[in-house]
C-alpha cells in the first residue's frame, strides 16, 4: 500500500469544500442521527448538535432517554427527537455516537454498532467502550471514523500517552490500516489517517481548543459533512481544519484562554459559508 502524505491547509480546503446551490432543499444535505449525551451530560449533546447544524446538515435526529430529551428540547429547536427504544437509522445518511454518553448506553451499544450501515463517527465515551471491546470494529458493517485524543488512543492501542505523542503520524496510520477506519488523532497538528494510506496533518488550531466540549463540536462537524455526502477522509480533513481555524480567529477576538467550545459552531458555519 502506497502512503500519501500532505498538510491540510487553505488550498486543500478551497479544492475540497463544495458550494451550496441556491435552489437546494434540506433533503440535499442529508440526515444525521446522534446518540450523544446522557442525563448528567446534556452539554456534550448540545455542542455536537450545534457543530452539526452550523456546518450545514439538512436534518438532525437525536436519540436518547426521555429524561435527556426533556432537557435538550428546552435548548434546541432544530432537531427531531426520538426515544432510544425507537432507535432506527432508516433514512439517515450518517450517524454520530459517543459524545457525553458516559456508561449510560453500554448495554445497547453492541446492538447499536452492529445495526449501523451508514457512515459513522465514534467519539469520546463510545471510543472508550470500543477500547474495552476492540473486536467490535472488525464486526462493524458501517464505514467508521474514530476521533480519539491521545488518552483515548492510548486506551485503544494499549500504549502510553507519551508513546502515542512521540509517534503521532505512525500511530494513527497503523491504527487506521489495522482496523479499517479513518482515524483522527486529535491534538496539536491533528493527524487524519485513512486505511488506504492517505495521511494528512492539520495546520490550524491552538490552545484555545484545549477545553472540554471542543471535541464534541468537532465530532458534530465531521459527522455533518459525512451526512452531506463528503467522503469520510475528506469530511475529517475539512472538519479539523475549520474547527482549528475557527479557534484561531476567535483567539484574536477573545484571547486563547477566553474561547469557549460553544463559540466555535457559528464561526465554523461562517467559514464554510
Amino acid at each position: 500500500m502506497k502512503t500519501e502524505f500532505g498538510y491540510i491547509d487553505e488550498s486543500y480546503i478551497a479544492k475540497s469544500v463544495r458550494p451550496r446551490k441556491r435552489d437546494s432543499n434540506k433533503g440535499d444535505f442529508g440526515t444525521l442521527a446522534l446518540l450523544c449525551g446522557s442525563p448528567l451530560m446534556t452539554g456534550a449533546a448540545r455542542l455536537a448538535a450545534a457543530g452539526a447544524l452550523r456546518s450545514g446538515v439538512g436534518l438532525l435526529k437525536m436519540f436518547g432517554s426521555s429524561a435527556m430529551i426533556d432537557k435538550l428540547q428546552a435548548f434546541l429547536c432544530e432537531p427531531v427527537f426520538a426515544g432510544i427504544d425507537g432507535f432506527d437509522l432508516t433514512g439517515c445518511t450518517a450517524f454520530l455516537c459517543g459524545c457525553g454518553i458516559g456508561r449510560y448506553y453500554d448495554g445497547i451499544l453492541p446492538d447499536v454498532i452492529s445495526s449501523c450501515r451508514v457512515k459513522t463517527v465514534f467519539d469520546a465515551d463510545c471510543i472508550n467502550f470500543i477500547a474495552a471491546n476492540i473486536d467490535i470494529l472488525k464486526r462493524a458493517e458501517c464505514p467508521v471514523t474514530l476521533t480519539p485524543h491521545p488518552g483515548e488512543m492510548a486506551r485503544l492501542t494499549g500504549k502510553s500517552v507519551s508513546e502515542i505523542q512521540s509517534d503521532r503520524i505512525g500511530t494513527a496510520a497503523r491504527f487506521a490500516s489495522e482496523h479499517g477506519c479513518v482515524t483522527v488523532l486529535k491534538g496539536s497538528g491533528t493527524v487524519v489517517a485513512s486505511p488506504d494510506g492517505r495521511i494528512m496533518v492539520n495546520t490550524t488550531g491552538s490552545s484555545a481548543l484545549a477545553k472540554g466540549g471542543s471535541g464534541d463540536v468537532l465530532a458534530g462537524v465531521i459527522a455533518s459533512l459525512n451526512a452531506q455526502g463528503y467522503g469520510q477522509f475528506e469530511a475529517a480533513c475539512i472538519g479539523v481544519y475549520l474547527h482549528g481555524r475557527a479557534g484561531d480567529i476567535l483567539s484574536r477576538e477573545l484571547g486563547e484562554s477566553g474561547v469557549l467550545p460553544s463559540d466555535l459552531p457559528a464561526k465554523i458555519g461562517f467559514l464554510l459559508g
